[in-house]
């Protein structure tokens, strides 16, 4: 979900209407997305790193996160979408974390479809999570168990895109990206559309994915 600030610097509008209309394209493309038969999507919404940008702008994308999952909350329910916010999201305000813990577990025994925002999410960080989990747990540092604990458990992307036209990972899901498909598109997030979606399954479903083996 990268360029909403570039996008509104091209159109003349401030960062936080950037961010408006990143937020507002989110649900609308996971849409697309159950309707091509994906069933899982992540959206990648703030890194780690990212909250190191000025308190102003990263209070005012919480605030998105909260009105957002708000309003889509009775469609995700009338979907049956289990919906889970991934990342470290302690520091956030008391009645947003009440809000996603409700989302989370309202939407909880769904199985069928599957909405994930990463919010404070840093790869490093998930897998150091894991690690520490396993070890209050007391179990072993597997891949099996390491994989589990992760914040998405064992269900890994098949395929990450990233918009804004950098062509980095940039601290996300670096565990579970071992063989994900990478796709990078010079789009803007604001700009991402579902033809967009329908083109990048298109390519995907030509690729042989083979994941080390000899056929």
């Amino acid at each position: 979900m990268d360029g909403n600030g570039r996008w509104a610097d091209r159109h003349g509008k401030t960062r936080q209407f950037g961010h408006e209309q990143g937020s507002s394209n989110v649900y609308d493309i996971f849409l697309s997305c159950i309707e091509l038969d994906i069933n899982t999507v992540t959206f990648f919404a703030m890194s780690s790193e990212n909250m190191n940008r000025s308190k102003e702008e990263t209070e005012f994308i919480s605030i998105l996160l909260d009105d957002s999952i708000k309003k889509h909350l009775p469609d995700l329910l009338n979907n049956q979408v289990k919906f889970k916010v991934i990342g470290d999201i302690s520091h956030l305000p008391k009645n947003i974390r009440d809000t996603i813990d409700y989302a989370e577990s309202a939407t909880s025994k769904f199985t069928k479809y599957k909405l994930n925002i990463a919010y404070n999410y840093g790869g490093q960080w998930d897998v150091v999570n894991s690690i520490n989990i396993l070890l209050r747990k007391k179990l072993a540092i597997s891949y099996e168990n390491l994989s589990k604990y992760l914040s998405t458990g064992d269900d890994f992307p098949d395929m990450i895109v990233r918009t804004g036209g950098y062509k980095r990972l940039s601290n996300f899901m670096l565990w579970q990206a071992a063989y994900s498909e990478l796709i990078f598109l010079d789009v803007l997030w604001p700009e991402f559309c579902s033809d967009d979606v329908s083109n990048i399954l298109n390519n995907y479903k030509s690729i042989k994915r083979k994941f080390g083996k000899v056929e």
